[in-house]
């Protein structure tokens, strides 16, 4: 008995139809619930509403502070530019990634 078919022997095949498949995904779907119901749904509410304007305006500053200390200097060497523009990044990231979605989720308007 060689490699191929002994591998061919454990193989089960399992004929689902076209219907059984659509009846079963949309039972799943039906049964899931945006946002979840109960304990983990108020806690996920409560994280979203308080997680993301702290981590914002932490953020924010952070980024600032870094890049006016870093724009101080007489002489910008490579590494002051990079670090520079990696805060600066990082706050366009949380203005255009963090803010829409925490604003979405809390008051459910499209920014």
């Amino acid at each position: 008995m060689d490699a191929t078919t002994q591998f061919a022997s454990n193989v089960t095949l399992i004929n689902v139809t076209e219907q059984e498949t659509i009846n079963t995904t949309s039972s799943n779907l039906a049964e899931r619930r945006f946002p979840p119901v109960g304990y983990y749904g108020d806690t996920s509410a409560l994280l979203w509403r308080v997680i993301p304007p702290i981590l914002i305006s932490i953020g924010t500053i952070g980024n600032s502070m870094t890049m006016f200390v870093l724009l101080r200097q007489k002489k910008m060497t490579s590494t002051a530019v990079f670090l520079c523009y990696l805060g600066l990044s990082g706050t366009l990231v949380l203005f255009s990634a963090l803010l829409p979605g925490w604003v979405l989720y809390t008051w459910g308007i499209d920014a």
